[in-house]
C-alpha cells in the first residue's frame, strides 16, 4: 500500500515571471480604482460669467439712477400777512416782511425760492461743494454760497441789498457781483450802489421834513475835515480781508479776529466772519469761535447762522 499523498510539488517561479505577475497585478487594481472613483465635475464657469455681469450692470444703474436723480420736490408756498414773519428752508433762513409771498423748492439738487411779491431777508449758512442758494425775482436770478441778503420785489422792479458775504445777480443776460453794503436795482442793471444810497430797498417811504430856517450864524462854520471815521476805516479793513480768504486765509483770520476785539459794528461781522471761515477750513477754533460770538452778540445779525453751524458741528454734519 502506499503512503497518504503529500500536497503536490509546486516548481518556484523564475523572478521575471513574478515580477510579471505583480505588473498585472498593480494594473489590475489601478483600473478597478479608475472605475470606481466618481469623476470630479468641471465648474460651468460660462454659466456664472452672464450672471455676475448682469449683477454688476444692474448695480451700476442703481447708482448712476441715484446720482443722476434730480430732486423735484412740491414748493413750499409762505405768505406773511399784515405782520412780518419767518421760516427755514433746510439751512437757510428766511425773514418775510409784511405783506409778501415766495415759494420755496428745490430745482434739481439747487435748493431755491421764488419771490412773488414783498421782500424777505434771506440768511444762508455757508454751502461748502453743495449747490448755491438761488432765488428769483421777476427776470432777476440771485446765486449765493453762504450769506445775509434782501430780495425787494414789486411787480418787475427788483432789488437786491447784501449784508455781509458775496452774491451774484443775473439780469437779461448782464451778470452783476455784490458784497457787503452794496445793493442793486433792476432799474439800473448796470449799477452797483452803497446801501446808505438806495433808497429804494427800504419799503417805508420817507417823510417830508418841515423847512427850517437857520438863524444867522455869527462866526463861519469850520471847514469840513477829510479824516476818515473809524467806521469808514474799519468797514474798508473788513473788505480787504474778505478779498484776502481766496489766497490768505491764515492772514484773513488774524485780521477777522483783531477786527472783531473792536466796539463798532463790524465786531460782530468779522468775529462771524472768523467763525464761518474756521468751520469752511475744520479749523478746531470753529467751535469756540461760534460760541464767543452767541454769548456776545445774542441779537446779532448773524446769531441764527452761527446757531445753525454750531448745530452741524455738534451733528458732525459736513
Amino acid at each position: 500500500m502506499t503512503g497518504p499523498l503529500g500536497p503536490p510539488t509546486v516548481e518556484p517561479l523564475p523572478d521575471a515571471a513574478w515580477n510579471r505577475v505583480e505588473r498585472g497585478l498593480w494594473n489590475h487594481m489601478d483600473r478597478e480604482s479608475a472605475v470606481s472613483r466618481p469623476q470630479p465635475r468641471r465648474p460651468r464657469l460660462w454659466l456664472a460669467v452672464p450672471v455676475l455681469a448682469a449683477a454688476a450692470l444692474a448695480l451700476w444703474l442703481g447708482f448712476r439712477s441715484h446720482d443722476t436723480q434730480p430732486i423735484d420736490d412740491e414748493p413750499t408756498r409762505i405768505v406773511a400777512g399784515a405782520t412780518p414773519s419767518s421760516a427755514s428752508f433746510g439751512d437757510a433762513h428766511v425773514e418775510l416782511d409784511a405783506n409778501t409771498a415766495l415759494d420755496m423748492f428745490h430745482q434739481g439738487r439747487s435748493p431755491s425760492a421764488m419771490v412773488e411779491y414783498g421782500a424777505a431777508w434771506f440768511s444762508v449758512a455757508p454751502r461748502g461743494v453743495r449747490p448755491p442758494f438761488e432765488v428769483r425775482a421777476g427776470d432777476a436770478i440771485v446765486r449765493v454760497i453762504g450769506t445775509r441778503f434782501r430780495v425787494a420785489r414789486d411787480a418787475e422792479h427788483v432789488d437786491v441789498l447784501v449784508d455781509h458775504g458775496i452774491v451774484e445777480v443775473r439780469f437779461r443776460g448782464a451778470l452783476v457781483t455784490l458784497t457787503a453794503n452794496q445793493s442793486w436795482s433792476s432799474a439800473k442793471p448796470t449799477e452797483i450802489a452803497t446801501s446808505e444810497t438806495h433808497a429804494s430797498i427800504d419799503p417805508a417811504p420817507a417823510m417830508k421834513q418841515p423847512d427850517v430856517v437857520a438863524p444867522p450864524a455869527s462866526t463861519p462854520p469850520p471847514p469840513p475835515t477829510l479824516t476818515p471815521n473809524r467806521v469808514d476805516i474799519e468797514r474798508a479793513r473788513y473788505e480787504t480781508l474778505q478779498r484776502l480768504e481766496a489766497k490768505r486765509p491764515d492772514a484773513a483770520m488774524t485780521g477777522y479776529l483783531e477786527l472783531s476785539k473792536g466796539s463798532s459794528k463790524w465786531a460782530p461781522i468779522a468775529l462771524f466772519a472768523a467763525a464761518r471761515l474756521a468751520v469752511d477750513r475744520h479749523d478746531r477754533r470753529a467751535k469756540s469761535l461760534l460760541t464767543i460770538y452767541l454769548n456776545r452778540f445774542q441779537q446779532g445779525a448773524n446769531a441764527d447762522d452761527a446757531r445753525q453751524l454750531l448745530r452741524r458741528l455738534d451733528e458732525g454734519t459736513p
